[in-house]
């Protein structure tokens, strides 16, 4: 055992067992969905907190990892957790004039909830993989007691030597320093949660259950999977409304904002938009798609892969449970000896520990595999069909010359129409295109008609979350 690694931790624990509790607080995955994507978050403090707060469990890992027991711990699950740490917050959005640039800061700013969302759950996931290893270490702790009591008393009457003593011992000594570094892991993560969740990092915390999957809400092909993520994708909505930008804006502005991981990428520190630039910004978008489909079919692949596993684990286990019961059973009436009897306790609980960490496994892919959907996010995700309800009106007028002049407008459900962004209407043959952002206009149309005729009014309905839906009114002079 590592002593310079384990005086650290010794004394993280040991201040942080001290600190007085002022209350007991139960969290479970839900509230912390509600806290991370609550509307009146500051994001940038949130930000900050989480990172400060993940900063912290990587070193209480750095610490733990190289000193514990690798069966002890699922690696995997504490990679995800270092890959989940965003960079240091350095720069935000500062943009000038541009509606656009208003909306892709919306999306980006969801988009960073998402990841600080699938980061904290996997750090809840982890430590309710962490409990259960511990209630598996204590019941190892007592079978290992009974061991070196057994070797003890056959030591006292000549059967076993000094180092069966010395041996029984020492390994009774290590599980317990394994469980008080575990323990003192789970200490720091609890804080680090509290910290995330600006809630005092002095509280006692208490996670509540697991909630059963729902994995209905998972498409069951990966082709479906990856058209939702594409289609959900908060990352390619900020894009969407930064090519606007790139495409209306007359003059070049630059603005700077986080950058952040999640999906796998980042966005450029600072970006000047003007309209020779929109190109590139296509060709990024398409890069992002590319992107989220190729971890989609990965994390598709993996659980089916995982669940291979478990299953094969499980028959594991039963294949030991029953062996255990035999061996148990010959342990009684006196016709094996307490270290065959051991061994075989041992085996059974080192066997569903493995199952434990496939299962938390496939709790943390899924639960990536949910980010990558954008299943949490309350921007992208809209029922388009219900925004069809929108009809186009018009309103008219004769002159004294004989011609008309018409008004064209939206009429729907306030809510409905509180989601448009912008509206772009056309003329046949009289106007091309005329686009009208909701925050500025009214959304009305103006305009007069002096032949007579027919004329085709469209109008292209932007809604907030990116759709596009397109209705058609015929005016006749």
């Amino acid at each position: 055992m590592n002593r310079k690694l384990l005086k650290p931790l010794f004394i993280l624990g040991t201040f942080m067992v001290a600190v007085p509790s002022f209350a007991m607080v139960e969290l479970s995955l839900q509230d912390l969905r509600n806290e991370v994507l609550n509307e009146n978050i500051d994001i940038k403090i949130q930000y900050e907190k989480y990172y400060q707060a993940q900063k912290g469990v990587s070193v209480a890992l750095g610490q733990f990892l190289p000193a514990a027991n690798i069966n002890l711990i699922n690696v995997n699950a504490t990679l995800t957790i270092l890959q989940s740490v965003v960079p240091t917050p350095s720069d935000w959005f500062s943009y000038q004039a541009s509606k656009e640039l208003r909306m892709a800061e919306k999306f980006t700013t969801e988009t960073i909830k998402l990841n600080i969302l699938e980061g904290l759950t996997v750090n809840f996931l982890n430590l309710k993989h962490h409990e259960s290893l511990m209630a598996s270490l204590k019941t190892q702790e007592s079978l290992l007691n009974q061991a070196y009591e057994e070797v003890v008393k056959k030591e006292e009457l000549g059967v076993a030597t000094i180092n069966d003593v010395f041996f029984a011992r020492r390994g009774l000594l290590q599980h317990k320093q394994d469980i008080f570094m575990l323990d003192s892991l789970i200490i720091a993560e609890k804080q680090a949660l509290l910290i995330a969740l600006n809630m005092s990092p002095k509280e006692e915390l208490s996670l509540g259950k697991l909630p059963v999957e729902n994995l209905s809400v998972i498409p069951h092909s990966v082709e479906e999977g990856a058209n939702l993520a594409i289609n959900n994708s908060t990352e390619l909505l900020s894009n969407s409304y930064q090519a606007d930008a790139a495409r209306y804006m007359v003059s070049s502005k630059k603005w700077s904002f986080v950058s952040f991981t999640g999906i796998g990428f980042d966005y450029g520190a600072v970006l000047s938009i003007e309209k020779s630039n929109a190109r590139i910004i296509d060709l990024q978008a398409e890069q992002i798609a590319l992107k989220i489909k190729n971890q989609v079919y990965t994390a598709y692949e993996a659980l089916d892969i995982l669940d291979q596993r478990i299953d094969l684990q499980t028959q594991v286990v039963a294949a030991v449970k029953k062996m255990d019961e035999r061996t148990s059973e010959l342990f009684a009436s006196n016709a094996v000896t307490f270290a065959k009897y051991y061994e075989s306790k041992n085996e059974v609980t080192s066997e569903e520990r493995g199952l434990i960490k496939l299962q938390m496994e496939r709790s943390i892919k899924i639960a990536e595999l949910k980010r990558l959907l954008g299943l949490d996010s309350t921007l992208s995700a809209v029922n388009v069909e219900e925004y069809q309800a929108i009809q186009i009106v018009k309103s008219e007028e004769t002159t004294r010359r004989g011609s008309k002049k018409f008004w064209i407008s939206l009429d729907g459900d306030k809510k409905l129409l509180g989601d448009i962004f912008a509206v772009t209407y056309s003329v046949e043959n009289l106007i091309t295109e005329t686009r009208m952002l909701a925050i500025d206009t009214n959304m009305t149309l103006y305009f007069k008609a002096v032949e007579n005729g027919e004329y085709k009014v469209t109008a292209k309905i932007q809604l907030v979350s990116g759709d596009i839906i397109v209705k058609e009114i015929v005016v006749i002079k």
